[in-house]
């Protein structure tokens, strides 16, 4: 079996510069990358001409472009809800007859700007039918991305129909770049030849302890370590959002690279020393794939544990050993075509049809409480020093992408809670650049919120608030475990992983009910008191990762074994 897989190996060696995958969209990607949104902010009322012009011609006007666009939206949103879905529909149908490329870059435009999840499955539909010589499988595979982040962050475009194509975007590539590699179906190293003490622990993204999937990623590694005596190898994959393959699309999010960590060997965490390794920031490389790939051959760990998932890198090596992709938006299913998966919710029937897209067996996904692990308090502060008195109930809004998590909807909810007690103050931690111009519809709210920016010490700014608010979204769960940690009861709609992590006792079922039970909190004492206790209770579950972590595994590595 292992020499087997060795030749397979080492028909894989060097194929990037000789290999089938099509890049024709991203032959400026570079130059791509570079242009600031900004230049040439002049307003085109009229999309045709760029219809006929080439692709390169394409990215070096894409500033002047996306200006374009963006004055369409303000000019859109100025209209009735209806005339401005009618005009989506115009171009929607104008843009029929344009080339795959540029047909994808106008729908993102269109998805955006209508917040529409019908125009997001036909966005899903273009990219998986798209000619691969127009749109190569990197080009998709940076459309998969940059589509299931829009997804994520804004839940409007969420829907069965998108998350379906999603997954079967992902198999799709997944498979195209196992086929280039020359690898076809599984192949384990025989379990009896594989090394019990040792994981490979692979991630797309590597930051720091203010990053929650990074939190989540040193805390399992922690545990296989400490409590299961396993060598922990860290593979960061930089398969989050890989630059490589950029093509055109409306509001392009980037991930944050750390090239510091290139030199980094090991990764420290809570006294334990784990072994690391940081892929240059040019994936997916072929050649670094197949070297990863040779890697696992060579060390035979037991198996691999893929953090989050959506990582073509990871599951090409879960080819040779058992892969155990952990969802880190765990109110949700991972996409993976490894064989085994770790969620922390009732599979439903759309869950089951998604897995049989991605050739994942039912009975290989195991339920398990997701739990938490926080960055050491170093500071204690009070009210006072964060711009609240000592007397006011303050809510506390948490999150990195407040930005597309807050809605008019929710402020006017919060606006309602101040109006009828004067003591409710809101406080927002976080990412929320677009604070100022957000609050300032609601004078009332925002004569009493405040804007606190990221903290580092986010224990330190928790322990002195009152109660956790929970906008609607799909993230959010590291926040509200710290919440529940300090004792801080919670008040969140019945989705995504706030939901999940929070439990019943602190779901509502509508910013009507969120409103109502927020005003309760604040007038009485005793129900609060309960409440925080239950919170305290939660957050001692939530943390106790060795117990739920520990338990799914040994229950893997009988399955596997």
């Amino acid at each position: 079996m292992v020499s087997a897989v060795y030749l397979l190996l080492q028909k894989m060696e060097h194929l990037e510069q000789n290999q089938n995958i099509t890049v024709n969209c991203c032959r400026k990607q570079k130059e791509f990358y570079e242009i600031p949104r900004s230049e040439r902010m002049t307003c085109i009322h009229s999309l045709e001409e760029y219809r006929l012009i080439s692709n390169e011609e394409y990215f070096a006007r894409f500033g002047e472009i996306e200006a374009a666009l963006e004055e369409i939206r303000i000019e859109w949103d100025k209209e009735t809800p209806g005339q401005k879905q009618e005009e989506i529909k115009k171009l929607e149908e104008k843009v029929k007859g344009y080339p795959d490329w540029m047909k994808i870059h106008l729908l993102s435009f269109c998805m955006k700007a209508g917040n529409d999840k019908e125009t997001a499955r036909r966005l899903l539909d273009v990219v998986l039918n798209a000619d691969y010589a127009q749109v190569g499988e990197y080009n998709k595979l940076s459309h998969y991305w940059q589509i299931s982040t829009a997804i994520f962050e804004n839940k409007q475009l969420e829907s069965f129909e998108a998350e379906f194509r999603l997954a079967r975007l992902y198999k799709e590539l997944f498979q195209s770049f196992a086929a280039v590699l020359g690898a076809k179906g599984r192949k384990y190293i025989p379990a009896a030849e594989r090394n019990k003490n040792l994981v490979f622990v692979f991630s797309s993204q590597v930051l720091g302890m203010l990053h929650a999937p990074t939190k989540t990623l040193l805390d399992r590694c922690y545990v296989l370590q400490k409590y299961m005596r396993k060598r922990v190898l860290i593979v960061n994959t930089a398969m989050q959002i890989p630059r490589k393959g950029a093509a055109p699309f409306f509001e392009m999010k980037d991930s944050v690279y750390n090239a510091e960590y290139l030199t980094k060997t090991e990764l420290e965490y809570k006294g334990e020393h784990f072994a690391f390794l940081q892929c240059e920031d040019d994936m997916p490389n072929l050649d670094t794939i197949v070297s990863l790939a040779k890697l696992v051959v060579t060390q035979k760990p037991e198996f691999l544990l893929n953090i989050g998932g959506s990582d073509i890198c990871a599951d090409i090596c879960g080819l040779f050993v058992p892969e155990i992709t952990v969802s880190t938006v765990f109110s949700k299913l991972p996409f993976s075509c490894g064989e085994y998966q770790i969620v922390d919710k009732e599979l439903t029937e759309e869950d089951v049809a998604i897995l049989r897209e991605l050739e994942v067996k039912k009975e290989n996904v195991k339920r398990t409480l997701f739990t938490f692990s926080f960055k050491e308090q170093e500071h204690h502060f009070t009210k006072e020093q964060l711009g609240f008195r000592e007397e006011q109930f303050v809510l506390l809004i948490v999150g990195w992408r407040l930005d597309e998590e807050i809605s008019d909807e929710f402020l006017q909810m919060l606006d309602s809670v101040c109006r009828k007690d004067a003591r409710i103050v809101a406080a927002f931690m976080g990412k929320y650049q677009n604070y100022e111009e957000s609050i300032k519809k609601y004078p009332l709210l925002a004569a009493n919120s405040r804007c606190l920016g990221a903290q580092e010490d986010a224990l330190a700014v928790t322990e002195c608030m009152d109660l956790y608010v929970n906008p609607k979204r799909n993230g959010g769960g590291s926040s509200v475990a710290e919440a529940l940690y300090k004792g801080l009861p919670a008040v969140t709609l019945p989705v995504g992983d706030v939901s999940a992590a929070a439990g019943e006792s602190f779901r509502v079922a509508d910013y009507g009910e969120m409103a109502e039970t927020i005003l309760h909190f604040a007038s009485d004492e005793d129900y609060y008191e309960r409440m925080s206790r239950l919170a305290e209770e939660r957050a001692e579950q939530l943390m106790d990762s060795k117990n739920s972590f520990c338990g799914v595994i040994d229950e893997l590595e009988q399955d596997m074994n």
